[in-house]
């Protein structure tokens, strides 16, 4: 466990270059910037597309993609959430009733029985 000074920002804002994850996700994210900038380029330049393309409305389309997948995410977490908790709450009475069930059994039979004891 990393133990660090949270009123000292600075210099954990400073080392998050040391950072593992960071150092392995660095050349992806490089490649994916200067795609998208390859990409901007071709489209603003080379293309030349016009102000009334329907090119030009791709970020709102983004924008109201991104908000309905967030949704969707959101009542899947939910979904899945409510799925385990019911599982949960199954095999907490599973556990409770074969409790009960062994102390009832053990009531039942006789103590000087060792052999149907044994078998229950």
């Amino acid at each position: 466990m990393k133990v660090y000074n949270p009123k000292d920002w600075v210099q954990l804002i400073f080392s998050i270059s040391k950072s593992d994850t960071l150092l392995k996700l660095a050349p992806m994210i490089a490649f994916v910037t200067v795609f998208s900038f390859v990409v901007v380029y071709i489209e603003l330049h080379v293309i030349k597309i016009s102000a009334d393309s329907w090119v030009r409305n791709l970020p709102q389309m983004h924008s109201l993609l991104s908000f309905v997948i967030s949704l969707l995410l959101v009542f899947r977490t939910n979904t899945a959430y409510d799925r385990w908790w019911e599982g949960r709450k199954q095999w907490g009475e599973l556990v409770n009733n074969s409790r009960n069930l062994a102390l009832k059994i053990a009531g039942m039979v006789d103590p000087s029985n060792e052999a149907t004891r044994r078998f229950f």
